[in-house]
Parts: C-alpha cells; structure tokens; sequence
C-alpha cells in the first residue's frame, strides 16, 4: 500500500495525485491526498461514497463540483464538503491546472487501492473517454473490492451488489485482479528547479 509521499500518474486524464496521510499513516481517521488536474474537458463521474464524508480544499486554479444536483464554482481558499452517500461529481473549471487537498473521513485502505489501479488502468489506455474502466469484467472486479469507498451512479445501485459481485467472480477466474504490483504507488518525485 502506498505511503505518505508517494504519487500515482494519470497522463491520459491529466491527473497526478500525491498521497499525504494514509488508512495506516493515520490510524484509519483520514485519507488525505493533493491533486493536480490539468485543464481539460475531463471529469471525475458521478459516484458516491457509501461510509465517507469527502472535502475538497482549493489550493490553485478553478474546481466545480455537481452534489446532489448542485453545481458550485471554486476558486483558491475555497472549501465543499460532500455528505455520505450524496452523489457527486467534479472538474478544473478553469484555464489553468487545478490544485486540490482532498480528504475523506474514515480512511478506508480501499481508497488506496482504487487510485492506484484506476491512474494505472489510465496509463495503459483502459478507460474510455468517460473514465470508465473499458472492460465489464475489470471494471466489475475493482468495484466489488472498493465498494466501501466507492460505488459509480450506473447502474442501478441495487442491480450492483449482484452485477459486481458475479462480475469479480468472472473476472478473477479469468485473470482480473483489483490491484496490479505495475501500477503501485512510487515516491513522488522531487519538485524541480527551475
């Protein structure tokens, strides 16, 4: 599992994120991360998160968020909260990249393991243009593991325990797994001088 300090790459949606406390780091009270999103048309779909509060923290550049059907504009300094369960959606609203704290509470060591495989599954262009995992039974294998942190707005949420779940039993017996050693998190690289 990643620690402090380490990132994960997503060239393709133009995303880097750097995690900052972790599940373990902090004794499962906080995931903590920064992110970066350049400007793009690209945008985290809608999703909930069934046991955690989510906050975003704007540090640069334009964030909007979509939460329970709200649309809300965010510029440096400022702060949302998204509540259990609400479904949510957001994107670099701006020109210019988009710099976020972004934490949730409890910290689930699923959360983890999501960004890890979903920025690796980015970087081998297994995505589609929506940022959805382009194969069912990948997709239906890394949703049933992450389940407790995330769970996607389509399908239905009460077609998923049975879609998923079937799916990860498919899915695994044909190879899928919900984490890869290829795509693990790695120390961020030091900032460079320019």
């Amino acid at each position: 599992m990643p620690r402090p300090g380490d990132e994960v790459l997503s060239p393709p949606t133009g995303e880097r994120l750097v995690f900052r406390q972790t599940a373990e780091s902090s004794g499962g009270e906080l995931f903590q991360a920064e992110i970066w999103m350049e400007p793009s048309s690209h945008v985290i779909g809608c999703h909930i998160h069934p046991e955690q509060e989510e906050r975003f923290v704007v540090l640069g550049g334009t964030l909007a968020t979509r939460i329970a059907g709200e649309e809300r504009v965010l510029k440096a300094g400022g702060e949302v909260i998204v509540p259990l369960a609400a479904r949510h959606e957001y994107w670099n609203a701006g020109d210019d990249e988009l710099h976020i704290l972004y934490e949730h509470r409890p910290a689930r060591p699923s959360a983890e393991l999501f960004f890890e495989t979903y920025y690796g599954l980015s970087r081998d262009g297994k995505l589609d243009e929506k940022g959805y995992v382009k194969n069912p039974l990948q997709g239906a294998v890394l949703a049933w593991r992450v389940r407790d942190f995330l769970r996607p707005c389509s399908p239905p949420f009460a077609l998923q325990p049975l879609l998923f779940s079937v799916g990860s039993v498919i899915g695994r017996l044909l190879g899928y797994r919900s984490s890869y050693e290829r795509y693990r998190a790695r120390p961020a690289a030091p900032p460079s001088s320019a």
